[in-house]
């Protein structure tokens, strides 16, 4: 008796022990400490230390990934296309010539040039220049002419319209960029997340796991002697299964979270890669995630920022600018075409010798031009009105969405942070009963079903806790997404 007494203490002991360290690991998973690593020559993941900290991973994503340099390429395409709109407004210029020779005689040259000078608030400016010279005499003229709109055409026009719409186009190519940066950094995160998760689990289960296999040792060397008992043995041999059956399954799932997470690693020259198998992931510097919330909810709530984040909400106010720009073309294009012209004119070439006893004639005039009925004039009218106000309308909506759902996700990230800290008191009370049981133990009283149910008890609450902190971030994450505040940063 005296032996199997000694046996069993020593076994208690040595789980409690053992528990001691496993239990520490979910406060651990706070403030894991990172590691170095680095990348060598042929791109792939060198970790001397094994540890991947997220910021590194972000920072090899955010460098290389295909879907952001992609994002990279909006802005300047729609600068490409800003550039291409204000061609409208570029002056234009054609010179023709011609001649003719019959052996040493020339037998005419004809030349002609052409300018013409547009006018930001339309119409523009003309030059013309003919000139020919045959063997009977010379000929040519100088003739200019200017044309400005007075109702349709002076306001706004198609030039104008479009470059108006270019320059929104640029807004929209940052928000459009920003959004992809926004999602590609939430899913990373959201991967990694997960990734650590299922690693910290598996270390809580293989904890546990190890203490078992060697108390099941234990106790069938025990049993063999005859000094321990069938329901002892078989107990603790039941709960080892459960630990293997959870060991195996959390092993899978880091496994499959550290592939899954490869899906967004690339190296400068476009090659996909891929962390070693001996790669695990740490909490270090994941507390980045409450100081960001805080900054967020600041900024938010301060009434002196007026800067919209939401690069959703960002397009559909940009998209009310553009229906906008679209309106007034289709209001303007109501109105007759009333242009006001003036006409210069030099019939000879008598001005290239002298140009005060040349020939010269001048003259305004007014020309006017209207639909008599409008249909179309109106149709696109009432068309592009219903469209403004359908796109002020989605505007109201998202920003009544936007106040909602922004304090709704703090208020979830705030009690996922709360039930965390719940869990990890509980988890601190369990093992509380350990040293109750410990003393239990000194006074010469020890039952394995009670041992092997604390144990198990343990483990669940270690491991509810992990799964707590991992919503808690997420819940984070998904509040800064949905405000724009992780392409900012």
């Amino acid at each position: 008796m005296k032996s199997l007494f000694r046996f069993k203490r020593f076994i208690f002991i040595w789980l409690v022990v053992g528990m001691s360290t496993t239990a520490s690991l979910a406060n651990a998973a706070r403030s894991g400490a990172a590691k170095e690593y680095a990348i060598d020559s042929t791109k792939q993941l060198v970790l001397p230390k094994n540890a991947l900290p997220f910021s590194d991973v972000l920072y090899w994503v955010l460098k290389n990934h295909p879907v952001l340099k992609q994002a990279n390429n909006y802005l300047p395409i729609a600068k490409a296309e800003l550039l291409a709109s204000r061609g409208a407004f570029d002056p234009s210029v054609s010179i023709y010539r011609s001649e003719k020779n019959e052996g040493s005689n020339k037998f005419y040259r004809n030349q002609n040039l052409d300018v013409y000078i547009p006018n930001y608030f339309g119409g523009g400016i003309s030059i013309s220049n003919p000139f020919n010279k045959t063997q009977s005499g010379e000929s040519g003229s100088l003739s200019l002419g200017a044309e400005l709109p007075l109702l349709k055409g002076l306001i706004t026009d198609y030039r104008r319209t479009a470059l108006g719409k270019a320059k929104i186009n640029v807004k929209m190519s940052l928000a459009e960029r920003d959004q992809w940066i926004n999602d590609v950094v939430r899913d990373v995160f959201t991967e990694y997340a997960q990734w650590l998760l299922a690693h910290e689990s598996s270390e809580q289960i293989e904890g546990v796991l190890r203490l078992a296999t060697e108390r099941q040792r234990g106790l069938r060397k025990l049993y063999e002697s005859g000094a321990g008992t069938s329901v002892d043995t078989l107990e603790t041999f039941v709960q080892w299964q459960q630990y293997k059956a959870k060991f195996d399954l959390a092993v899978w799932k880091k496994e499959k979270q550290r592939l899954m997470l490869s899906m967004y690693l690339w190296d400068e020259s476009g090659k996909p890669i891929e962390p070693l198998s001996t790669v695990y992931p740490t909490s270090a510097g994941l507390a980045w995630i409450d100081s960001m919330v805080a900054e967020a909810s600041g900024f938010i709530d301060n009434p002196q920022n007026t800067e919209v984040l939401q690069p959703a909400l960002r397009m559909s106010l940009l998209k009310v600018e553009w229906q906008q720009l679209e309106f007034n073309l289709a209001k303007n294009q109501m109105l007759p075409s009333l242009n006001l012209q003036y006409g210069y004119y030099q019939p000879n070439a008598a001005w290239r010798i002298s140009p005060n006893t040349a020939t010269q004639s001048t003259g305004f005039g007014l020309g006017f031009q209207s639909s008599l009925f409008l249909k179309q004039q109106r149709g696109q009218y009432r068309q592009l009105q219903l469209s403004l106000e359908n796109a002020k309308l989605e505007v109201d909506n998202k920003q009544r969405n936007y106040a909602v759902k922004s304090s709704a996700l703090l208020q979830e990230f705030q009690v996922q942070k709360s039930q965390f800290d719940q869990w990890l008191g509980v988890s601190r009370n369990q093992r509380k009963l350990y040293d109750m049981e410990l003393r239990k133990l000194e006074a010469g009283d020890v039952n394995f079903f009670v041992l092997n149910t604390r144990e198990m008890r343990l483990l669940d609450l270690n491991l509810l806790a992990l799964e707590y902190k991992f919503l808690y971030q997420q819940s984070g994450i998904s509040y800064l997404h949905y405000l724009g505040w992780l392409s900012r940063n």
